[in-house]
């Protein structure tokens, strides 16, 4: 913060006229010059939790998981008449479906215990039979955040 007070105070001495700037050594004060309002005081806001994102593709399928909420998001990437979908294995087995067409993404959200790890993989399939047609490698996760 003094380094900046110097340098406005600087800056403002040489293209304003507005008050000299300190000599070398000299201590700096918050708002030393006439008309500078206080600095706004910095809020804490706790400590910030470290998140990963994670990713999977296959051929007309992404899917990205977020740790911080546990958040799928599931794209179709692909105008091939099959619907996008993640594979979960986190205990059990489940899907979450895109069956919203090329160029869409659907957003799944699921509550998984924190720190544990978990399988996914990106998918493609017939939404009406909920027939799988070919899938991604398993990707491991982990559901910190």
């Amino acid at each position: 913060m003094r380094r900046r007070s110097m340098v406005a105070l600087t800056v403002c001495s040489l293209l304003f006229g507005c008050g000299s700037a300190p000599e070398d050594g000299e201590p700096i004060e918050e708002n030393a010059s006439p008309g500078m309002e206080a600095a706004p005081q910095q809020e804490d806001f706790g400590t910030v939790s470290e998140f990963k994102v994670y990713v999977s593709s296959h051929a007309g399928a992404y899917v990205t998981f977020n740790s911080y909420g546990d958040h799928f998001v599931i794209q179709d990437t692909a105008s091939d008449g099959h619907s996008a979908l993640v594979q979960i294995d986190a205990a059990n087995l489940s899907e979450c479906w895109n069956n919203n067409g090329a160029g869409t993404t659907v957003d799944c959200n699921r509550n998984f215990t924190e720190g544990i790890n978990i399988r996914f993989r990106a998918c493609v399939g017939e939404y009406t039979t909920k027939n799988v047609i070919g899938c991604s490698a398993w990707k491991t996760a982990n559901t910190t955040n």
